[in-house]
């Protein structure tokens, strides 16, 4: 069952009561599917009969209290042009028919209704072209139309409100391979009820939002955990807002909108061919997977940029004295898994500079290294030195030894006789064999038996000369 709802709010049209129960019309209903029709007629002097439309149910009434029912049970809500009626029946996201009355004098109604039709927020017609505006209209071409822009009307604003303000756009991307956030915050944010439901690879097994990212208290964003290569999936929205109103975006895949975390341990170091050397870490795992892209500058100079790479090194050679570095690097998922339009944020500066001790970790520990080696040799060339100075060396490496090759000639000639100097005795070892005229003599006889063994022990006398 589809329904028509009619109103004409509290004027008097009686031409669009008229034109609704005309043989075209309602065959243009019928056609299109409509099965009931309902018609508030407000002032009106024309009332029609129930049964005066063949092959459709028709009730009339001219007022309510509300008609916000009728206006929610409605398939199709069409409508006189004025502003209160419209506002209505397009905040509760119903499609919406304006039929504009040409008879009045001072129509400021049509200038509303031509710049809604311009915004794509409802379609506008006259009651002579009703039956072909039936015909010919495409109610899914349609755009969602919400309060926040109708207050413009409201207030009388120069500036009625355009699609741009309104219309809702749900915006989806992959975030470091952990999970896809979808948006749909803009400028004009409406005071309705946001709820988010999307599916991977099938349309048919949509899922609530599992994290909510709010706002001032109102849904403005989902996060939807990632599984393993889903990226490369159909991925399907839809977000539901206030009453009926619905918006859908579906993504053939979203592989080419991965957008990776900065790199992060950015330091710096020498190489063994005396390159400056730039080392980082990407945020995924996959290393194959990111390509990066490198930028520096000396001092305030301009900013230098590299092509991409997969590498994680960058360096720089013949680098002078006395400059400074900056350092900076972004990386984006590459060809081989996918390849992504969006690069990572620049990663946070690293500062360098070779001269001011601004210098990374490595680098200062390997200077460390530097320093302890020559200190080590300082210290063993000292100990040489000391060594020498207290005739050690000579003494552990080339100890005395008498010299085969010595020639007896030499005896006579060279050293008059004396034998110490020419098989070079020690000071020490001469001085042992000087005899020492200071001891007492001892003298020892031989037993005879003319000498009595008394007069033998009797001690030398030493006489003065």
């Amino acid at each position: 069952m589809k329904t028509v709802f009619v109103t004409v709010g509290s004027t008097c049209f009686d031409d669009l009561i008229a034109s609704m129960t005309s043989d075209e019309v309602v065959k243009a209903l019928i056609d299109r599917g409509y099965t009931d029709v309902v018609l508030q007629v407000g002032r009106g002097s024309f009332v029609p009969d129930p049964q005066c439309c063949p092959g459709l149910r028709l009730e009339a009434f001219r007022f309510k209290v509300s008609i916000a029912e009728n206006i929610q049970l409605a398939d199709l809500v069409i409508s006189h042009a004025g502003a209160g009626s419209c506002l209505e029946a397009l905040g509760a996201g119903k499609p919406l028919l304006v039929v504009v009355n040409d008879k009045l004098m001072d129509n400021h109604q049509l200038e509303l209704a031509k710049q809604l039709q311009a915004d794509s927020h409802l379609l506008y017609c006259t009651c002579s072209t009703l039956p072909q505006t039936l015909r010919d209209m495409d109610l899914s071409a349609l755009l969602p139309f919400l309060r926040g822009c109708l207050s413009r009307i409201h207030s009388h604003s120069s500036k009625i409100c355009t699609g741009q303000d309104c219309v809702v756009d749900i915006s989806c991307m992959v975030i470091n391979l952990e999970y896809v956030h979808c948006s749909w915050t803009r400028s004009q944010m409406q005071d309705v009820s946001y709820n988010f439901s999307s599916a991977f690879k099938r349309a048919d097994s949509y899922q609530e939002c599992p994290q909510y990212l709010q706002e001032n208290g109102q849904n403005v964003a989902c996060r939807i955990p990632l599984h393993q290569n889903s990226q490369f999936y159909a991925f399907y929205t839809k977000l539901f807002m206030g009453g009926n109103l619905t918006v859908q975006k579906d993504y053939e895949h979203l592989k080419e909108r991965v957008k990776i975390n900065p790199p992060f341990n950015l330091s710096v170091d020498w190489s063994a061919y005396g390159e400056l050397c730039l080392y980082w870490v990407n945020s995924v795992s996959n290393s194959f997977c990111v390509e990066s892209m490198v930028r520096y500058r000396r001092g305030s100079d301009q900013w230098q940029v590299s092509t991409e790479q997969q590498s994680t090194l960058y360096c720089i050679p013949l680098v002078p004295m006395g400059v400074n570095f900056t350092f900076q690097v972004k990386s984006r998922i590459g060809n081989l898994c996918g390849p992504s339009d969006f690069w990572s944020e620049w990663s946070a500066p690293l500062q360098w500079g070779n001269y001011t001790g601004s210098i990374s970790e490595p680098l200062s520990q390997s200077w460390w290294h530097l320093w302890l080696s020559i200190l080590g040799v300082i210290v063993l060339i000292a100990l040489v030195v000391l060594l020498c100075y207290i005739e050690r060396v000579k003494v552990f490496i080339l100890p005395v030894a008498p010299d085969p090759s010595k020639n007896l000639q030499d005896l006579f000639y060279k050293h008059n006789g004396n034998v110490e100097s020419w098989v070079y005795v020690s000071r020490e070892l001469q001085e042992a064999f000087h005899t020492d005229y200071a001891e007492s003599p001892c003298v020892v006889c031989e037993p005879s038996p003319i000498l009595k063994s008394k007069e033998c022990d009797k001690p030398v006398q030493q006489h003065s000369a």
